[in-house]
């Protein structure tokens, strides 16, 4: 599926352990990896303090995708560009015809750290998957996967993705399905629940069920059982609201995205004017 995955760097640790995910994944996969660092004010006045030429990143470039290409069975290229971090990054992802973007956030030092909301712009400003690492390392891959199941009308992404990903790494699939109060609601989850099980079956994806407790908040469920499986990947949707249709879109995905226990989340999405 995936053949090339971009990955933006502003030299930090955690931008490192996101380079060091993507070279994984890609040695996986038979994938490229675009390097890329946005050139901007914050960019400028790093290189000015440091007293380093403008020269400085290109090198810095360079010794990554070296280093990259010696350890790894991959293909990498890796440059800058001038501009706004979000709108660069998506323009990026669509000139390299980029199929996932590998975001590194919480990075307490680099050029440009891109925390919590800044994120989530990049990955609405973004048409495809973004899978967002913390400082987890990547370790002996993703094993164990947890799939939220909840109210929402097109899983189809999130259910590929899965599958690939699942096969890529001979993963266990862990569905924790959502407890509506709503009888209707619960019929239409049902039919999607279905449908779920039966995609993994004929793919012969193993998997477990669990069903969460209505009278607890679901996202932080999806946290703790992920943290009690010792789960590696957490799959959640975008590109709608999946977990409640009256919350504001982002503030739920930020608090799965940036788990206390910094286990990277995969975030599906297919933008309408794809």
């Amino acid at each position: 599926m995936s053949k090339t995955i971009l990955i933006p760097t502003d030299f930090s640790k955690v931008c490192n352990n996101a380079i060091n995910h993507g070279a994984e994944i890609a040695s996986n996969i038979g994938a490229r990896l675009v390097i890329l660092h946005v050139m901007n004010s914050e960019s400028l006045s790093y290189l000015r303090r440091n007293n380093l030429d403008s020269q400085f990143i290109d090198r810095h470039l360079m010794d990554i995708r070296d280093e990259l290409e010696k350890s790894y069975p991959i293909k990498v290229l890796a440059f800058k560009r001038e501009g706004k971090l979000n709108e660069t990054i998506a323009s990026v992802s669509k000139e390299v015809f980029a199929d996932l973007v590998l975001l590194g956030t919480h990075g307490m030092t680099g050029l440009q750290v891109i925390t919590g909301s800044h994120a989530m712009k990049v990955i609405r400003e973004v048409d495809v998957p973004v899978l967002v690492i913390q400082k987890r390392t990547f370790g002996m891959g993703y094993r164990k996967i947890v799939f939220p199941v909840s109210v929402s009308s097109d899983y189809n992404v999130k259910i590929d993705w899965t599958l690939f990903i699942a096969n890529t790494f001979k993963a266990e699939v862990l569905l924790i399905v959502m407890k509506p109060a709503d009888d209707k609601l619960q019929h239409g989850l049902d039919g999607l629940l279905t449908r779920i099980e039966s995609v993994f079956a004929a793919h012969h994806i193993p998997y477990t069920l669990q069903t969460a407790q209505r009278s607890k908040d679901f996202p932080e469920q999806i946290n703790q059982f992920a943290v009690e499986q010792n789960a590696d990947l957490i799959m959640i949707k975008v590109d709608d609201d999946e977990f409640e249709p009256s919350f504001i879109l982002g503030a739920v995905e930020e608090k799965m995205i940036f788990n206390s226990s910094q286990i990277p989340v995969f975030c599906a999405q297919k933008k309408t004017n794809d």
